[in-house]
């Protein structure tokens, strides 16, 4: 963030110094500028979302009211392949190629895809403390906090971009924060 959309990483720098209140929390695969003015720092693996999704089920943080009139949970396919060539080898490989189908899902089924995804196993799968997910998994499920999540092409570039989105987005839907002031994902993609 620090190197790619300076303005805007400028604007956050001056919220996080001249308001104590403000954190910072910044997830990459690598260390870079923008873990200087984190208060909360993780490199990473994926797949750390999934368990802060589930702390929030967990810990009855869903946002009711905003999931009951706004929310309707889907299933993707998995398995779909990388969307090369129908001929080639991996792609013939997989189970479901080139599928995008959706299909309907409850809450419940929704909760029971996520409730292996422990702090523990999280962290154990992405090399970060627990501490520090759940330091954020908080921050997402109290509704007194205001959450921005931003995040640039790296997340939009990887092989299943749109799955790691749509994890991000579900974060905000799950406790309606989202098109909001102070509250909502944020893909920058300019």
């Amino acid at each position: 963030m620090a190197e790619m959309p300076p303005v805007l990483w400028t604007r956050i720098t001056d919220r996080r110094l001249s308001n104590p209140h403000v954190k910072v929390n910044v997830l990459s695969t690598y260390y870079h500028r923008s873990f200087e003015l984190a208060d909360n720092g993780m490199i990473f693996e994926p797949q750390t979302d999934l368990a802060i999704a589930n702390y929030i089920i967990q810990n009855d943080a869903v946002n009711w009211d905003f999931v009951n009139k706004h929310t309707h949970f889907k299933r993707a396919q998995t398995d779909i392949g990388y969307g090369l060539r129908d001929d080639n080898p991996l792609q013939k490989k997989a189970k479901n190629p080139n599928s995008g189908e959706m299909f309907a899902m409850t809450f419940d089924e929704y909760k029971a895809s996520v409730a292996e995804y422990t702090l523990e196993k999280a962290s154990e799968m992405s090399g970060v403390e627990p501490e520090k997910l759940l330091t954020m998994a908080k921050m997402y499920a109290d509704p007194k906090t205001k959450v921005m999540s931003l995040w640039t092409m790296g997340v939009n570039q990887h092989t299943r971009g749109v799955w790691m989105q749509s994890l991000i987005y579900n974060l905000h839907l799950l406790t309606g924060k989202i098109a909001q002031p102070g509250n909502s994902p944020f893909s920058l993609t300019g």
